[in-house]
This record gives C-alpha cells, sequence and structure tokens, in this order.
C-alpha cells in the first residue's frame, strides 16, 4: 500500500473512533435519547429485580443449600449459586455502567438531561399534559348558563393550578434523581461492586485501573442488595418524568418474591451422591 493510501485509511480510523458529544447534540434530540434509553433500562433493572428475588432463596437462604449434603451434587450446586449471583451483579453494574450514547444505563440519561433548559423542557411537557384537561366540559354543569360559566372557570383554573404544580414536582424530581444518581455514581460500595465485576466477571485481571489510581475496598455480601434498592427511587423518578409514565417496581418485587417463592419452595432435592 502507498504513503497516500495508508494516510487516508488511518484518517478513516480517526473519523470512526471519534465519538458524538451529549453536550453537542441538540436539546430535543438528548430528550428523545433519554427516553428510549429509560424504556430500556427499566426492562433490564426488572432482570435484576427478577434475578435477585431468585437469589434471596438460591443464594440468601438455606432453603436450598441445607437440603445438600457434602457430595458431588454440592460441587454442582455451588456452580449454580455463583452463576446465579454473578449475573445478578453483572447486569445491576451494566446499568451504572460508564457515560456512552450506545449505552442503555443511567449515568447516560443523566448526562443527557442534566441541563436546566432540558429539565424545563420536560417540566413543559408535564404541564401540557395536565392543560390538555383544562377545557374539558363538566359532566353535570349548571342549567344556568351564567353559573354554568363560572363552573368552567374554575373547573379549569383549578386544571391549571394543577398543571403548574405537576411540572414544578417535575422540576424537583428530576434535580433529585439526578443528584441521587451522583451520589451513587461517587460511592464507596458502586466502586467496590464495579471492581469486582470488572476484576473477576467480566475480565480476568491481576490489577484494574481503579486500582492502579488508588485502594479499592474489596465488595462485600448485601453490597449488590444495598445498590439495587438504592437504585430503585432513581429509575422511577427518571422514568416518570422524563417518560411522562409512572411505575411501581415494588409491585414488580412483590410479583417477581411470590414467583421464586412458588417455584424454590417447592423444589426438593433427593438421591444425592
Amino acid at each position: 500500500m502507498s504513503k497516500r493510501g495508508r494516510v487516508k485509511m488511518k484518517q478513516k480510523k480517526k473519523q470512526k473512533k471519534k465519538k458524538i458529544e451529549i453536550k453537542d447534540l441538540p436539546r430535543p434530540e438528548r430528550i428523545s435519547l433519554a427516553k428510549a434509553k429509560m424504556k430500556k433500562i427499566i426492562d433490564h433493572f426488572l432482570y435484576v429485580v427478577e434475578l435477585h428475588a431468585n437469589n434471596s432463596f438460591v443464594v440468601f437462604s438455606p432453603l436450598l443449600a441445607s437440603q445438600i449434603p457434602n457430595s458431588y451434587a454440592a460441587n454442582a450446586f455451588n456452580v449454580f449459586q455463583r452463576s446465579m449471583y454473578q449475573i445478578e451483579i453483572v447486569r445491576l453494574c451494566a446499568i451504572w455502567d460508564g457515560i456512552d450514547l450506545d449505552k442503555e444505563n443511567i449515568p447516560t440519561v443523566v448526562a443527557l438531561i442534566d441541563d436546566d433548559e432540558i429539565i424545563e423542557m420536560l417540566a413543559e411537557e408535564t404541564r401540557s399534559h395536565w392543560v390538555g384537561g383544562a377545557s374539558e366540559r363538566l359532566l353535570n354543569p349548571s342549567n344556568d348558563p351564567a353559573i354554568a360559566a363560572i363552573e368552567q372557570e374554575m373547573v379549569k383554573a383549578a386544571n391549571l393550578q394543577f398543571a403548574d404544580e405537576q411540572a414544578s414536582t417535575a422540576r424537583t424530581e428530576l434535580r433529585q434523581a439526578i443528584a441521587d444518581a451522583r451520589v451513587v455514581l461517587g460511592s464507596e460500595r458502586l466502586g467496590s461492586i464495579m471492581n469486582m465485576r470488572d476484576k473477576h466477571l467480566a475480565h480476568s485481571l491481576e490489577t484494574t485501573r481503579r486500582e492502579k489510581d488508588g485502594p479499592v475496598q474489596p465488595m462485600k455480601y448485601g453490597d449488590e442488595t444495598k445498590l439495587l434498592n438504592g437504585s430503585i427511587p432513581i429509575v422511577e423518578r427518571l422514568y416518570c418524568w422524563v417518560n411522562g409514565t409512572s411505575f411501581s417496581i415494588e409491585n414488580s418485587q412483590e410479583i417477581d418474591q411470590n414467583n421464586a417463592e412458588a417455584l424454590w419452595t417447592g423444589c426438593k432435592f433427593v438421591d444425592l451422591r
């Protein structure tokens, strides 16, 4: 290949490597991306919730382990336990992974919406949704036209006030979700979990980049539960005020726990060797 050809190839590689910066995207596009990613994040998060419900029996309860004596079967059960626990950690870490427009995670959504004008645009979306009901007709208006007109104005004023209140709540809740997410991202707990994921699960490393920067506390059992529980209000707030739809993760937790209980309490190990 000629020198000129090599130069062109290098230039093409540089162009491919150049990433789009979030700050350079138009604000409407940032909102659109945040909405799309939050729909995916809810799905990813609910999968972690399902895993956690099953692990409450498989990993953190003696229900199954107590049935298995020292045996060949115990070796296989240990592999099963580890794999269930590890995949929960891996999937939870993915939700808190680094900012990247190709990723569907909380930090990327936070980076997309962490802008005063974008927060105001989302608040106005919320307000517009409720203002739409301000001109609805009364179900049982007065027969007196003058009184009916007054009633209509009162309902309209009440709806407008509610719309303004919801917009204000959107601003507050979005800023709270961003602040809470930043606390998690800067926490020692997340650093410990991510370091364990990077070192032992996603890769096989002698030393991680975090460890090269300084000491990293080892992850402890239960850290993943605290991270999961701390993520719930953040995910709910973001989904509610970015996508305009409320969602109760607690309801999903209850369903998943009942499903897991139905399976694992009916699971009996017999004739093990």
